[in-house]
């Protein structure tokens, strides 16, 4: 009896032990599956995904630097619009084709024209320096007469009403003994274009 049980024992040892080892050698190919497994992953991320990874970083950096190249693009074109509607809206005022002194000999023979028809006395007529901005340039010329006065208001009358863009900046008047007869000082102004100098 205590032959078989030691059998039985034996047989029951040696079915643990090829279990044990059956279970262990599963584990082991388990083991080694996922081992396979996670090498590929790593190979598959390293060769195929991470590249593509990089590539789509790239090329969002690149799509994110042309949005913001394209904004700044409409900003400018935005402001070139402004310019150009504001030069477009002063341009019919901007004449002038000729040198420095051929515009002032101008401004003052259209001066000339509109006082000659009054009866007014013209006690000084001086150029003043030209003031040159970026896209024009703006003669000043100052005038003092004496006059009725009814014939000082037609005076002004005239020069706004001109149609070339004359414009009166400055104006004083002083009384004199004589009723209705006063002495006025003008300063005057034209714009005319800078672009349009020969040389």
């Amino acid at each position: 009896m205590e032959a078989s049980s030691n059998s039985r024992l034996n047989v029951l040892s040696g079915t643990t032990n090829s279990m044990g080892t059956s279970a262990g050698q599963n584990r082991e190919k388990l083991l080694a599956v996922v081992a396979a497994m996670v090498i590929v992953g790593a190979v598959v991320f390293g060769v195929v995904i991470n590249p593509q990874l990089k590539e789509r970083k790239l090329r969002l950096a690149r799509m994110h630097q042309l949005q913001l190249k394209l904004t700044r693009m409409k900003g400018d074109l935005l402001i070139k619009d402004r310019i150009d509607d504001a030069y477009s809206q002063i341009e019919p005022l901007i004449t002038g084709n000729g040198t420095e002194h051929q515009e002032i000999s101008l401004l003052t023979r259209e001066l000339n024209n509109l006082y000659s028809r009054l009866n007014v006395k013209i006690r000084s007529v001086k150029i003043l320096p030209t003031v040159t901005e970026d896209f024009y340039r703006r003669l000043s010329i100052k005038i003092e007469m004496t006059g009725h006065i009814r014939d000082i208001l037609k005076f002004v009358s005239l020069v706004e009403t001109y149609p070339n863009p004359i414009r009166i900046e400055q104006f004083g008047v002083k009384a004199r003994e004589i009723a209705d007869d006063i002495q006025s000082s003008f300063l005057i102004t034209k714009v005319v274009s800078k672009s349009q100098i020969p040389g």
